[in-house]
């Protein structure tokens, strides 16, 4: 049975399958770097390893990022060799699994940009868009 973590961007829920994620901790110091896109919010130290910090609000074209005790980094392994990347979003939910009886759903933000989204699920009756994490990646 496939399983997501679910996390959340101002009032939207999204998940992502828990084999491609490392971990989840607070947000790190993070090493400004010049002139990054605009989503870029610079590069992180983890355990040695400098790994690329994206912050999700920006990327999905919301203006005014949040960082409260709830913003935590997930790490997740993208693109075709695996890169650790960091996405900062502003709270973290719980696993969830996908049964038989729910599965993938049609669902779009207007103000999301529809390849940033590879689908949506239903799950527990709550709804979670999918983010395409290649994507929403590329730098």
């Amino acid at each position: 049975m496939p399983r997501y973590l679910c996390f959340f961007i101002a009032e939207l829920s999204l998940a992502i399958p828990v084999e491609f994620v490392t971990e989840v901790s607070a947000v790190p110091p993070i090493t400004r770097i010049p002139r990054p896109a605009r989503h870029i919010e610079g590069l992180t130290d983890l355990r040695g390893r400098t790994i690329p910090v994206v912050d999700l609000r920006k990327r999905f074209g919301l203006v005014n990022p949040v960082t409260d005790q709830h913003t935590r980094m997930i790490v997740v392994l993208s693109g075709p060799s695996g890169q650790p990347v960091g996405f900062i979003v502003d709270a973290v939910g719980e696993i969830l699994s996908v049964g038989e009886a729910e599965g993938a759903v049609s669902a779009s933000v207007p103000w999301v940009a529809e390849n940033l989204l590879a689908g949506a699920l239903e799950i527990q009756g709550r709804q979670l868009l999918v983010p395409n994490l290649t994507k929403i990646v590329d730098l």
